[in-house]
């Protein structure tokens, strides 16, 4: 699969999810994370696993805090979990609020 294919695959992906994202560098795709205007969520293609089929290929995700202009956390997730990407970025940033605090 070529890279635009795979970022046309994401963009759709993002959607699917109610993910309303802008692309930013090549291949990235940024959102606020909804519920936290300060906290941006940025997601890319992070590849394939060697002999797993395409729907473990890996999403590269990070939260960045931009109020602070700090990373709060940066996974990655085979693309079938996908759905799960919004609740967790939102657990992470209200564990990171709670311990900044």
């Amino acid at each position: 699969m070529t890279n635009l294919n795979n970022f046309q695959k994401l963009i759709a992906l993002a959607n699917e999810h109610g993910i309303i994202c802008q692309p930013a560098q090549e291949e990235c795709l940024i959102a606020c994370l909804p519920g936290y205007d300060n906290f941006l969520l940025a997601f890319t293609w992070s590849g394939a696993v060697e002999g797993e089929p395409p729907e473990h290929e890996l999403i590269a995700i990070s939260i960045q805090d931009m109020a602070k202009e700090v990373t709060v956390a940066a996974w990655q997730i085979p693309a079938y979990l996908f759905g799960n990407v919004l609740r967790q970025a939102q657990m992470l940033v209200a564990a990171h609020k709670d311990f900044i605090s």
